[in-house]
């Protein structure tokens, strides 16, 4: 798998989350490789290609999902081609391109995408690196949508030669990434002692705020004549298309670009200074002290079967040294990652008490890297490692989603990584690593042991590095010679025994039940959603979706009402952590040990859980196992274990950490947002009175694991209360009679809890709370409103059209037309059993200057929403996006997508039946019905106001 993959989804998550098409830091790539003799292949079907003016295409047709295509525009160009006048203009570019071209004035190109469904930042976006800026487009495509290819085509074409540099509109839009500049952080400490020395750390994607103040209109049209030409352009198009007819669209709109004045592009290495580099942070919360020694040295890019070969044997390298370390109980990982550019990083990571112990496993690490290098690794040491690469190295003949084969393809273009999937290259680098011999991991150790003498970077951190006795590079240094001119004995390699003994399956577990059709009262299908729901004589509801994903496998999910938000404060503490405490003692007929071999040879695995207002079993197998599988939920339902050893020493355990501060609860006390987080679930009903009193030693050492247990039974075995959900790729035919004919035993018990459905109601007052932040010199301004409504798809549907509408309102006024903010954000959380209740959280970042603008515009927006009905064209672009993401979310290969889906309609009260209708069911909310609810829901004198700021 390429490391460059990793990146990537990382950035498109974050994107996401922000929804805002802007540049960040980005993924830098690689440097661009040379050949190779045996090249690995593109995945099967792909056309590539170049137009004549020299722009580069990658189509791929993909199935899946079936109504989609992904289209990029890959840029090999970033801020490393910036000048000096230049800083920041091609992330500034890159949101130029958002706001005004040749075909699409102002946010028309937007607008035209939003019609169909999609979602600005989510499906509409774009990031810049330092030597890359990728825009992405992911787009519904029916059959009957001719149009909508050429129309992406031709956006991509104004992205190439048409983006238009207005200069009011650039003025404003500086504002906005002004904003993003204050919100950024690299995440890292360390990420300039890591970053090097060269053109990187002086050419940060963003710029800085002096840079973005000077950048006009001329200034990006310079860069961009200069640097976004086809040459560096590369057009990928993967999804339910047919290449040819693409193709002709392709070069039909494409061709016509201007192939510009480049010549060459400039590739840049990553550069450090040679010798030690140091660098120390201070950490309120470490206990103990941290150090990585980092290693730069050049990269392997997996271009060919030779290249993949050598990166597996340096994984096997990193495996075969974190194994002896660990055997040898010494606190150090050993790992080898690409970093940037050209470079890797091979990092020792210490943890240690204290600075002596710290330096004395450096010296330990120091003096087995000298013995690896005299004798090489165990014959047992390398298989191993060479075993646990080979259980990775599967050919892929899974149909992947075509956004992810999208990701692999940009590897591809911008760092010439391909990804390892046809079952013929697979097969060539597996032999050339089990061919792997210690001679070839000493030299690759040799070699990487020079590149520490040249240079060496270290990363320490520990809650004081103010003290006069402070950790020094030098006793680092002094501590790795020390270990250079130690002398050990032969190392001995002690195999662990692996051997898999035959298991009998308990009776209880294995037993065959006879069919129960007559047990079935109610059987419904529908037929949209390719959905059954049955109904038991016990009461039991089982909804089964078939899925159709590689793996035959079942997922099963129980889940029944009553949790710990329906207990008193006495109940609360009678039966605290009950259903944790009765989970881990497995199963009544089946002793511990034997319950675990069984689950582990039969491949099934199962979790007990238990929330506010629900309880739950998740668990999973293979298909072929199913009948296995529900006798084990079953058994763990009905007759969990009870083992009264592990219980006191977990309830010891719990006793003596009363009183005593978690990490995360001093971490709550230092970070802003958390306690943010915390105080609106206070306001808005999202934690529990009762059990959020603290407990007290006494209160633990006095829980009975038979009253905890009878608490657990209580809630598992009242079938009326309980909805079974299978999802997955399996026979229904072969399984729902055996689901049936297990659950069908389930008897209800004449004590079973009865649940109140009590409405939660929000305050009417209006709340506001400051927190400090000294690490934040925004202002950041989070508004609630909170209330309750009644329970059903439509409903839900409201709501998230009113989310929607708000985000699409903060965005337009408070970005777009007064470009004081970046990023605002509008989300909504809703709970329908028992509660019934939602909130909107709205979250603005502002200059302090801007505060009161900022609120008074918001004011405006939630007034203008509640008195006049939206536009129905407004109205219904957002209910395209709704019918989009939910054909995408749930796939025929999305098994836990399902699975979370059909969870949320128990949870929320909402039907099935509604479910199966969900376009009548949201194209029947009028914008009257919509601007109802915001009037309702939405009440300005009873907002929540919390916000952040600096002291």
């Amino acid at each position: 798998m390429s490391r460059m993959r990793h990146i990537v989804r990382r950035l498109w998550l974050f994107l996401v989350a922000v929804v805002m098409p802007a540049g960040l830091l980005g993924a830098p790539s690689k440097l661009r490789p040379g050949g190779s003799e045996t090249p690995i292949s593109l995945p099967v079907g792909t056309v590539e290609g170049r137009l004549e003016n020299g722009l580069r295409y990658l189509i791929l047709p993909n199935a899946a999902p079936k109504h989609n295509v992904e289209v990029r525009l890959v840029m090999r160009v970033g801020s490393l081609m910036e000048n000096e006048r230049q800083k920041g203009a091609a992330h500034f570019l890159e949101h130029s391109a958002f706001i005004g071209t040749q075909h699409f004035p102002g946010r028309s190109m937007v607008d035209y995408f939003e019609r169909l469904g999609m979602k600005f930042g989510r499906d509409i976006n774009a990031f810049t690196g330092f030597d890359r800026t990728i825009y992405w487009l992911s787009v519904p495509l029916e059959k009957t949508d001719d149009g909508v290819l050429d129309t992406t085509f031709l956006a991509i074409k104004d992205w190439l030669c048409g983006i238009a540099f207005e200069s009011e509109r650039v003025k404003k839009e500086r504002g906005v990434i002004l904003e993003e500049l204050r919100g950024y952080s690299t995440g890292d400490d360390f990420y300039g002692l890591k970053i090097g020395r060269g053109r990187y750390g002086r050419r940060m994607p963003l710029g800085n705020e002096d840079d973005i103040d000077r950048i006009d209109s001329a200034t990006l049209r310079d860069f961009y004549r200069q640097w976004y030409v086809p040459q560096l352009a590369t057009v990928v198009i993967v999804g339910n298309v047919d290449a040819a007819a693409t193709l002709q669209k392709l070069r039909r709109c494409l061709s016509s670009v201007p192939s510009g004045l480049l010549k060459t592009a400039p590739v840049y290495p990553l550069h450090y200074g040679k010798g030690v580099q140091w660098q120390a942070v201070n950490d309120s919360l470490q206990r103990g002290c941290k150090l990585e020694i980092i290693v730069p040295h050049p990269t392997t890019v997996e271009n060919g079967i030779e290249k993949a070969i050598e990166k597996q044997r340096s994984d096997v390298l990193s495996i075969c040294l974190s194994n002896r370390l660990r055997a040898m109980k010494t606190d150090c990982d050993v790992t080898d990652q690409w970093y940037l550019a050209d470079k890797n990083h091979f990092v020792m990571a210490f943890s240690a008490p204290d600075q002596r112990q710290l330096l004395q496993r450096i010296t330990a690490v120091s003096a087995e890297m000298k013995r690896v290098l005299a004798s090489g690794f165990c014959p047992g040491e390398l298989e191993m490692a060479i075993h646990s690469r080979l259980q990775r190295l599967e050919s892929d003949t899974t149909q992947r989603l075509s956004a992810d084969l999208c990701e692999d393809l940009i590897d591809y273009i911008t760092a010439g990584d391909r990804h390892l999937s046809s079952p013929k290259n697979v097969a060539a680098v597996r032999k050339g690593l089990l061919a792997t011999t210690n001679r070839q991991l000493q030299s690759r150790l040799k070699s990487l042991l020079r590149c520490l003498q040249n240079t060496c970077l270290l990363a320490y951190t520990c809650s004081d590095v103010s003290q006069k006795d402070g950790l020094t590079a030098a006793d680092v240094q002094q501590a790795w010679r020390k270990g250079q001119t130690r002398e050990l004995q032969k190392y001995v390699f002690h195999a662990v025994k692996n051997e898999e003994l035959p298991v009998e399956i308990p009776s209880c577990i294995a037993q065959k039940h006879a069919p129960a059709d007559e047990e079935v009262t109610h059987r419904t299908v529908y037929t949209d959603l390719d959905v059954q729901e049955l109904r038991l004589r016990n009461g039991i509801t089982l909804l089964v979706k078939p899925t159709k994903e590689e793996e035959k496998t079942i997922f099963l999910t129980a889940i029944g009402r009553g949790g710990t938000a329906d207990l008193s404060p006495e109940e609360a503490k009678r039966y605290h952590d009950a259903v944790s405490y009765v989970d881990m003692n497995g199963l009544e007929r089946v002793a511990a040990d034997t319950l675990l071999a069984v689950m582990s040879r039969l491949q099934l695995s199962m979790a007990v859980g238990e929330d506010r207002y629900w309880h739950q079993v998740l668990a999973s197998a293979p298909a072929e196992n199913a009948q296995q599988l529900f006798n084990l939920v079953y058994e763990k339902m009905c007759r969990p274990g009870t083992h009264l050893t592990d219980f006191e020493e977990a309830r010891q355990a719990e006793s003596e950490s009363i009183g005593k501060q978690t990490l995360l609860e001093r971490m709550m006390l230092h970070d802003a947002d958390r306690l943010i987080a915390n105080r609106i679930d206070s306001l808005v009903g999202d934690i529990d009175g009762p059990t959020a009193m603290p407990l007290s030693s006494k209160d633990i050492d006095e829980l009975c694991l038979d009253t905890l247990t009878s608490y657990y039974r209580r809630l598992f075995v009242d079938p009326s209360q309980l909805t079974l959900i299978l999802t997955g790729n399996f026979n229904v035919a072969h399984v729902v009679p055996i689901a049936v004919a297990t659950f069908a035993r389930m008897k209800p018990l004449p004590d079973a809890f009865c649940f109140s459905e009590v409405p939660f109601q929000p305050n009417s007052a209006p709340y506001t709370e400051t927190f400090y932040d000294e690490n934040d010199e925004r202002l950041v301004l989070n508004y609630v409103f909170a209330g309750h409504y009644a329970p059903s798809l439509r409903s839900s549907l409201q709501l998230k059209l009113m989310r929607d509408l708000l985000q699409d309102r903060l965005l337009s006024v408070l970005r777009e037309q007064e470009n004081i903010v970046y990023s605002p954000y509008a989300d909504l959380y809703y709970s329908g059993c028992p509660q019934q209740k939602f909130h909107f959280r709205l979250t603005v970042s502002v200059k302090p200057d801007n505060r009161e603008r900022a609120e008074t515009l918001l004011h405006a927006i939630v007034t203008d929403l509640q008195c006049h009905p939206v536009p129905m064209a407004e109205l219904e672009k957002m209910k395209r996006s709704f019918i989009v993401t939910k054909r995408r979310m749930l796939s025929d290969k999305s098994p836990s997508e399902w699975k979370t889906t059909l969870t949320s309609l128990v949870r929320n009260g909402e039907q099935l039946a509604d479910f199966d209708h969900y376009t009548a069911c949201l194209n029947a909310i009028t914008p009257e019905e919509v601007c109802r609810a915001f009037a309702e829901k939405l009440r300005w004198e009873s907002r929540i106001l919390l916000y952040k700021t600096k002291k």
